[in-house]
């Protein structure tokens, strides 16, 4: 549309509907990008409105540590105030030592921020979300653990079918990753991932799809056709338009990937002991008595 009214004046002198001007087509091309510039700077506004809403009163996607940490990161700087020394193993406190060491599951537990995050926007528009979802029981007369996985969304793919999701952030930059792209890297767990669940998942009727990305936001194929999925039917739920409610997503899954890494520079990798003498659901026994 812009680019007819920039060419208005010419077509119609080609078509010999007028005469041709060169000050009338100065001032068309003028009001053209004029009308442009209008239509750039609302849809502008609208992705800016619909990351805004994010921070609204009452939802702090960011505590002001995790905040300066996802900046730090960002831009190449190193994290103030970390410790010296891994309160879980003694080693250097360094960043790859922090994202990489596995005392006190913080590797693990990392995974939370993520499969919580798209476990709550899922929900809005496929309802109940099941999170760890069992697929296999573990077995008393064996050594088998049995199989659960980190979320369970009905319809995603096909109606009334339950499709499962395993999430896992992953270090590209770990050591023993340093001679591979990060895009394999993912490739490569993508398809662990599927040895170790798909055929369990398929034998009880569902779909399985690995979710997987780095510590710096990259997301694998599947993980990134999941998000513009669920993205476009948010939007045909809440009436909005797919650019809004995809930034709206994205800025989302975004803090929960900095509150994840966060998470393993900030936390304790040593376990919090009560001071009662009790560990954990220990005292129960004694209450019952």
């Amino acid at each position: 549309m812009l680019d007819a009214w920039g060419t208005k004046v010419v077509v119609e002198a080609i078509k010999g509907c007028g005469e041709f001007s060169s000050a009338c087509h100065l001032d068309a091309i003028s009001k053209a990008r004029h009308e442009s510039q209008k239509a750039l700077d609302e849809i502008a506004k609208q992705k800016l409105d619909a990351i805004l809403a994010t921070l609204s009163p009452g939802r702090q996607p960011l505590a002001p540590v995790q905040f300066r940490d996802g900046l730090a990161l960002r831009y190449l700087r190193h994290p103030s105030n970390l410790p010296a020394k891994c309160d879980g193993c003694g080693a250097n406190f360094t960043l790859q030592h922090a994202l990489d060491c596995k005392k006190g599951r913080l590797v693990i537990l990392r995974h939370n921020e993520i499969h919580d995050c798209i476990g709550n926007l899922a929900s809005q528009v496929w309802p109940p979300v099941i999170k760890e979802p069992i697929v296999n029981e573990a077995t008393a007369t064996s050594s088998d653990p049995g199989l659960r996985l980190d979320l369970g969304i009905r319809g995603v793919w096909q109606p009334q079918v339950e499709a499962l999701f395993d999430v896992r952030v992953i270090d590209t930059d770990a050591p023993s990753h340093c001679h591979r792209a990060p895009n394999a890297i993912l490739e490569s767990s993508s398809q662990e991932k599927k040895r170790m669940y798909k055929k369990a998942v398929e034998d009880r009727r569902g779909t399985f799809t690995p979710f997987l990305l780095s510590v710096d936001g990259l997301l694998h194929k599947e993980a990134s056709h999941f998000i513009k999925h669920m993205a476009t039917a948010l939007s045909s739920k809440w009436d909005k338009a797919y650019s809004i409610i995809s930034s709206y997503v994205r800025s989302w899954l975004a803090f929960a990937g900095v509150r994840a890494v966060s998470l393993c520079l900030r936390e304790s990798r040593t376990k919090w002991r009560s001071g009662l003498g009790f560990d954990d659901g220990a005292p129960l026994a004694s209450f019952m008595e």
